[in-house]
């Protein structure tokens, strides 16, 4: 065990330099050196993935809605590359969280770099009066470690799940026979040992789905679903509000920490947070900074023929058309077990597929107890890949 924490390279003195994020983002020369950085870490954790795009990190570089974003970078004395970091300051809700992510490069690890950068990370936060910071990583050996050594603790945690579309035969030019075939089979009951049964197709949901920018008609009514969010993954009511934990937010398949030596680190219970209602222009600043970026983003959604209203969505975005990240999926409270969820989630995959020719995987990271999506995930094909955890610093 003493020799996998052991030191690759002799301790040094790094400087951690904050970077200008300005209108249009980071200038090409640094936005090159992150990715760069962020590559070669993800090419060290996950062997044979296809490496992130620059559209993927501008992504990840766009402030929130209403709030900062900041970045370190983390140099030897001869301006060498060691790593970096963001930080995502909210000022429209979750005024005491800071949310931030480390990586580090392979040749830099267990050698200061990430503790310098985490630092960096703290002072930022308690300077702007948070207090609790989170860092998302994958739970890993190593973060198990920086965490112990840190003082962090772990508040939530999320399964990442893959969904391999090299095997889907669904490419642009596809007969609609062949497309609802497809999902058909995906649909199908032998798929699940469900006690729900599949919603007959004339039952009453209209299928409807949008690129980018949600239509203005429907607008109101998706927000109001993004809220069920909120709601507890098995009720079949709308939670009241302030007692509601919200949902756990996704951690994108870039990030990574590297740490060093030490235990488990302690996990208690975290305190409920009262959930913010979403808002039209917070869903207008997402869908722009993604469009920004480069984010390519669709959603899937089923209207109530009856009511006018959306029912289920789902959503996901890919910036280089070779892998995708599924988003939120939501079912409204009261249309829950009647197996919308798989039935939206693979309305979602074969709109993709039909946009995205290309694409070959799909992930999507839901919280290890959300057992029902879970199961929704299993039936469609998806498999475990790794645990995500939220570790949380009390500042």
């Amino acid at each position: 065990m003493r020799g996998l924490f052991a030191p690759t390279c002799a301790p040094r003195q790094w400087r951690v330099t904050a970077l200008e994020l300005g209108p249009g983002g980071l200038p090409a020369a640094e936005l090159s050196w992150l990715l760069a950085c962020q590559n070669a870490a993800d090419l060290a954790d996950r062997p044979g993935e296809p490496p992130a795009s620059p559209a993927e990190l501008r992504g990840l570089l766009v402030p929130p809605y209403r709030g900062r974003r900041m970045l370190f970078a983390a140099t030897d004395e001869a301006g060498g590359a060691a790593g970096w970091a963001r930080l995502g300051l909210y000022e429209a809700f979750h005024r005491e969280l800071a949310h931030a992510a480390i990586t580090v490069h392979p040749s830099a690890r267990r050698c200061g770099v990430g503790s310098a950068l985490l630092d960096a990370l703290t002072e930022a936060a308690r300077a702007l009066n948070r207090s609790r910071l989170v860092l998302d990583a994958p739970r890993t050996r190593a973060s198990e470690a920086f965490a112990a050594r840190h003082g962090l603790f772990i508040a939530g945690r999320d399964l990442r799940s893959r969904l391999d579309l090299r095997g889907i035969e669904l490419r642009r030019g596809a007969s609609h026979e062949r497309v609802t075939a497809i999902v058909q089979a995906v649909e199908s009951p032998q798929h699940s040992r469900s006690r729900h049964a599949r919603p007959a197709p004339d039952d009453g949901f209209v299928p409807l789905h949008w690129k980018s920018r949600c239509p203005d008609d429907f607008l109101a009514g998706y927000v109001k679903a993004l809220d069920c969010l909120h709601a507890s993954p098995t009720t079949a009511v709308p939670m009241p509000a302030g007692a509601a934990v919200p949902a756990a937010s996704k951690v994108s398949a870039v990030s990574t920490m590297s740490a060093g030596p030490g235990g488990p680190a302690a996990e208690p219970t975290p305190s409920p947070t009262p959930f913010s209602p979403f808002t039209s222009a917070e869903v207008r600043h997402r869908e722009e900074a993604a469009m920004l970026a480069g984010l390519r983003e669709y959603t899937a959604c089923l209207i109530d023929r009856a009511t006018g209203r959306i029912a289920a969505l789902s959503s996901a975005h890919t910036a280089d058309g070779l892998r995708g990240e599924q988003n939120e999926t939501v079912v409204v409270p009261e249309y829950r077990g009647r197996g919308l969820a798989v039935r939206v989630k693979a309305q979602l995959i074969r709109e993709l597929l039909a946009a995205e020719p290309s694409l070959t995987m799909l992930d999507t990271y839901n919280a290890v107890d959300n057992h029902r999506m879970l199961a929704v995930n299993r039936r469609l094909g998806f498999r475990p890949i790794d645990t995500h955890a939220a570790w949380t610093l009390n500042l």
